[in-house]
């Protein structure tokens, strides 16, 4: 059964819609704000993401499916990670969405994940979510 719990932030890129979008798109600038790991897709509607890394010494690969690639507009995919200690099912897959808006020659970079099980997981969401936003912002204007 999904879970009511969902985290969104936004954040506004003095950059094009089309540079954030192209920012999005490259896996190895990925690493940047996703904490080391490696991204490997080839954004492709129904093909996989993988994110491969390590945390605390402890190696781990994370996965989902693209689900939506919406040029300059939608990025989504779906993402299961074993650090909640929920099983590799369906149910337990979270959807990271990533919209981008035009506003005044610049972009507002939205991002929320669905599905989170507990109102605590939802709060370390959110602060990651910002850390993430915050640091794409701050790789766009040192680009």
């Amino acid at each position: 059964m999904k879970s009511n719990y969902t985290s969104r932030t936004s954040i506004q890129l003095n950059n094009s819609t089309a540079a954030v979008w192209k920012f999005l798109l490259n896996t190895e600038l990925a690493s940047k704000y996703f904490h080391g790991a490696q991204v490997i897709t080839d954004w492709k509607k129904g093909n996989p993401i993988l994110f491969k890394g390590e945390f605390n010494g402890n190696k781990y690969e994370e996965k989902g499916t693209i689900l939506a690639v919406v040029p300059e507009s939608l990025l989504q995919y779906s993402h299961w990670s074993g650090f909640d200690g929920l099983p590799d099912l369906s149910e337990n897959y979270r959807t990271w969405s990533f919209e981008l808006i035009t506003e005044n020659n610049n972009t507002i970079l939205s991002v929320s994940e669905d599905n989170i099980p507990t109102e605590k997981q939802q709060k370390r969401s959110d602060e990651f979510w910002t850390e993430v936003l915050n640091t794409i912002k701050q790789l766009l204007n040192n680009g």
